[in-house]
């Protein structure tokens, strides 16, 4: 992606900020690269990002290997918040929410799917 674009990532992501407990977003290009972040500064994006690739693409295998499709969108509820995952075209975007907020799953899915969207046309316009 260019650096146009990937500011423009960038935008979409820091507004979703805040939001729905929302406390950083991360769009991960499907080899695990790290496209675009709005989490703080002290959390190691770079790991995280591989990590996130790594859970997604082994479930997006699991779930094919069950005849149930591809992989469009992934919850995990752990004890330090949520972490959603979003299949944009070539990439992933991945929410974490903060801990302690009040988190609106409802909200939260219908936000990641409209900003989703927005982010799959910058993907797919960088291909």
């Amino acid at each position: 992606m260019s650096t146009e674009l990937i500011d423009k990532a960038q935008v979409i992501l820091q507004a979703m900020n805040g939001q729905h407990g929302i406390l950083g977003c991360l769009l991960i290009a499907n080899d695990g690269g790290l496209l675009a972040s709005s989490l703080p500064a002290e959390i190691d994006t770079a790991m995280i990002a591989s990590l996130c690739s790594t859970l997604f693409s082994n479930n997006s295998i699991s779930i094919r290997r069950m005849n149930r499709g591809e992989l469009a969108q992934m919850t995990l509820v752990t004890e330090r918040g949520i972490l959603h995952f979003y299949q944009i075209a070539d990439a992933v975007l991945v929410v974490l929410t903060a801990r302690g907020h009040k988190v609106s799953l409802e909200g939260l899915l219908r936000l990641v799917e409209e900003q989703g969207q927005s982010l799959a046309h910058l993907v797919d316009s960088a291909s």
